[in-house]
């Protein structure tokens, strides 16, 4: 019995993993451009297995008060803020993806379960939960409070007894994922070989946007996170509160809230020796308590009966203006070493650059094939899903807008709208995301604040009423998408959640999550189903949204709406590549 399976249709093929250097120096500040040319004589990659690898260090500003920071919980992927890839000959653009974190935040905010974080952390320095800096308090998931493992800076030993300084961040080894049609999201093999190699630029973000201060400090993101006043006692029986008025205070407990408790309370403290920091209400941000004077940190040590002592550089007293007693287990203390300040610029290191490509060997047969096709005057067709921005801005006054957007692709599979706040923030408000769009109303019973402090890359619904599309001269769907629910904070709009969801699923990014609905909000139109697409040439495509008449939009905002498409690269034999969009 013969079978159709034999032998000689077996194609030989081997994989090995090369490392490509950055060609433009060893070491890049914020900013800086990142070059990298990929030799033709790698012949064929495999993009999905190919990734870039490089080393990370966060650099606080000079002389500036100590605290911690860590990269956006994103990982090494936020640093990247726009990418292009071209041809070998630099004359041709293949692919570019402009605002390439806010795209890569959607995907890695919905296309997520807890093995794929805890892998992005492990990979890509990815903020993750750690059980261990848990909230006790009722507040929403939050990815960066770990002390304990974190990347970006060192686990504190014991007591604190030395002040933390800049030594005491860690260089972190960060391995990230290009997603883009020709590397992360092509399942087929790219021959480099017929496109004269490649070119690839990357352009960085400020350090600004992408450091970021705990969560667990912060009064303006998820303020019941953190550590609780306790006593000036210490006594666990008979806890007195901090009274208004009376002897200097030079020390005093934290309560063993928010898993500030055990061996290792005090490596989990999220403050460090040197920082600032005051106190304010646990449900109301604005009741700040006013002392005499800075408080700062001079010692974090556990005490005897288990709770943490926080030892003062100088004495206090509460007799400010205004002061108010400070309660036990009712006020919290939030840092100063950021928002305190007038002006806050950290920046970073990224340095040993390498793109490592998975070179796939085929028989050599295989080859004299392809080559001898584009000699007959054929042309290599491939196939990549990539897609392509189209920007739009309006003013925070605006209640009502349309926007066309002119795309001109013949196999459109959806288009993803990031709606993005426009303010331009100093470094200071952006590392501690203090005024900032609140994503939460504050008073909100669980967080009592949530201020969003990725604001250069994650989208934001700002009283947004209802959302509707014109497509060839049809309104689609034939009744808005309502989204007042969202807008209200309390509740979600499912019908919403059904059209994003096959939104996502069309664009090659699976809807496993939902958490970040409201956190990372996006909108937009599927195409189609199953990877259906819609040839958009000649069709006119609008985007109608109307914001609330009653409760008004707080922030200008600017629209990244990506179109995804299928785009087809022709490649000739002179090496020639044409692009079909």
């Amino acid at each position: 019995m013969s079978s159709y399976w034999k032998v000689d249709d077996t194609m030989r093929i081997g994989q090995k993993y090369i490392s490509i250097p950055s060609e433009n120096g060893l070491e890049y500040s914020p900013e800086q451009k990142i070059q990298i040319f990929v030799d033709p004589s790698s012949k064929f990659i495999n993009g999905q297995d190919s990734y870039l690898e490089f080393n990370f260090k966060i650099k606080p500003p000079a002389g500036s008060i100590p605290t911690r920071l860590a990269l956006d919980q994103m990982g090494g992927s936020a640093l990247i803020k726009n990418i292009r890839i071209y041809d070998g000959t630099r004359g041709r653009l293949l692919e570019e993806l402009d605002s390439y974190s806010s795209l890569v935040s959607v995907r890695y905010d919905y296309d997520a379960d807890n093995s794929i974080r805890n892998f992005r952390a492990l990979r890509e320095g990815s903020g993750v939960h750690n059980i261990a800096n848990r909230g006790t308090r009722g507040t929403s998931y939050s990815m960066m409070a770990n002390t304990l493992t974190n990347p970006y800076f060192k686990k504190t030993s014991g007591n604190q007894t030395t002040p933390w300084s800049p030594s005491d961040f860690l260089t972190a080894k960060l391995c990230i994922p290009l997603h883009t049609g020709i590397f992360a999201q092509n399942e087929s093999i790219f021959p480099i070989m017929m496109t004269q190699g490649l070119y690839i630029e990357i352009d960085t973000h400020p350090a600004s946007e992408v450091s970021k201060q705990l969560d667990s400090v912060l009064k303006n993101v998820r303020t019941k996170l953190n550590p609780y006043f306790h006593s000036l006692n210490g006594s666990l029986s008979a806890p007195d509160d901090w009274g208004v008025g009376g002897t200097s205070v030079t020390e005093f407990y934290v309560s063993d809230r928010n898993s500030l408790s055990g061996a290792h309370a005090v490596q989990k403290f999220p403050f460090v020796v040197g920082e600032t920091f005051k106190f304010c209400e646990d449900d109301d941000i604005t009741a700040i308590s006013n002392v005499s004077g800075t408080m700062t940190i001079s010692q974090v040590n556990l005490s005897s009966n288990g709770l943490i002592q926080v030892v003062l550089a100088s004495g206090v007293t509460n007799n400010g203006s205004g002061a108010t007693a400070i309660l036990s287990n009712q006020e919290v203390m939030f840092s100063t070493a950021v928002e305190g300040t007038a002006s806050y610029e950290p920046s970073y290191t990224i340095s040993n650059v390498n793109l490592v490509l998975s070179q796939i060997e085929l028989d050599p047969n295989y080859e004299k094939g392809m080559l001898q096709k584009v000699r007959e005057g054929k042309n290599i067709e491939i196939d990549i899903l990539t897609a392509t921005n189209y920007k739009h801005s309006i003013l925070a006054s605006d209640r009502q807008t349309t926007f066309q957007i002119y795309a001109q692709n013949s196999r459109a599979r959806g288009l993803l709208i990031i709606p993005q706040d426009a303010s331009v923030y100093p470094g200071h408000i952006a590392v501690c995301g203090a005024s900032t769009y609140p994503i939460l109303k504050n008073g909100d019973i669980d967080d009592t604040a949530l201020y969003n402090n990725r604001s250069g890359y994650t989208g934001i619904i700002d009283e947004l009423k209802d959302i509707q599309y014109q497509i060839g001269g049809r309104l689609v769907p034939s009744r808005a998408i309502d989204v007042s629910k969202i807008s209200s904070r309390r509740s979600i709009d499912a019908f919403h959640l059904y059209e994003l969801e096959k939104l996502l699923d069309n664009c090659g990014i699976v809807p496993r999550s939902f958490r970040k609905f409201n956190e990372n909000f996006v909108f937009g139109r599927g195409f189609g189903v199953n990877q259906g697409a819609l040839d958009l040439r000649g069709l006119d495509l609008a985007v109608i949204l109307k914001y609330s008449l009653t409760d008004a939009p707080v922030k200008p905002k600017l629209f990244n709406s990506f179109v995804f498409h299928v785009r087809r690269f022709l490649i000739g034999g002179n090496g020639n590549v044409d692009v079909v969009l």
